[in-house]
């Protein structure tokens, strides 16, 4: 029994890197301020702007008084705790490059165990519903969807005006196609990895969910349309 307990004091590192969309807001930073206290030790963030510069801060509350705004906003945020005895944390969420979500705990394997099961429990709780398309196979149909849908769209406009014919409806097949492709990267735009819904990222996080039921509303009407159209 002796042999077993100390094992779980042996020296341990984890890693986990994931790839999902997330959420972070006030209450999820203020969360992770609360897991990361209880690491006694030296603990600070650093945020990356999109104008390319760094700014390190001691406390979650400096964070959310930030503006957040369309030209200067949030694009990562790395928290780090270096504790006693040996006991340190290092996370990284952003948007770009993958992974999105990624941390490291050191320490003792009982502690590491602990924590890495915490920050679990708090990624989960901030991962957005639509994560599942970028960590999964899922991300592949979506792909094949993306990819489809102009060509199918295309195919349906030509058949009615010929891209061989005479006169400006002959170019309608070239047009529809454009104008899908450009209409769903503005979409995909909707559906973000990362969201720092802080200052005005959370006014722009809720003009995004209204904004995103409406594209599904849109494409769920689409189906349905061809469907009762084929079989109805």
């Amino acid at each position: 029994m002796l042999a077993g307990g100390n094992t779980m004091l042996n020296e341990t590192s984890k890693t986990r890197s994931l790839k999902v969309a997330f959420l972070l807001d006030p209450a999820n930073l203020t969360s992770l301020q609360t897991l990361l206290s209880e690491i006694q030790g030296s603990l600070e963030y650093k945020v990356k702007f999109s104008d390319g510069s760094t700014t390190k801060y001691s406390d979650v509350a400096e964070i959310l008084a930030q503006p957040n705004s369309a030209k200067r906003f949030i694009s990562a945020i790395t928290a780090s705790v270096d504790g006693e005895p040996g006991c340190s944390l290092f996370l990284t969420m952003r948007g770009d490059p993958e992974p999105s979500v990624e941390y490291t705990v050191t320490g003792v394997q009982r502690d590491v165990g602990y924590f890495a099961d915490k920050l679990d429990d708090w990624v989960a709780s901030c991962t957005q519903w639509y994560s599942p398309f970028y960590a999964s196979n899922l991300g592949v149909l979506l792909t094949i969807g993306i990819v489809a849908l102009p060509v199918y769209l295309t195919s349906c406009v030509a058949k009615v005006f010929p891209a061989k014919g005479s006169g400006w409806h002959s170019y309608l097949p070239v047009v529809t196609l454009a104008a899908v492709s450009i209409a769903e990267y503005w979409a995909l735009k909707l559906f973000p990895r990362a969201t720092f819904a802080i200052g005005y990222g959370a006014k722009r996080d809720q003009l995004f969910r209204v904004l995103q039921v409406s594209v599904l509303l849109a494409v769920i009407v689409a189906l349905l349309s061809e469907w009762l159209g084929r079989y109805l």
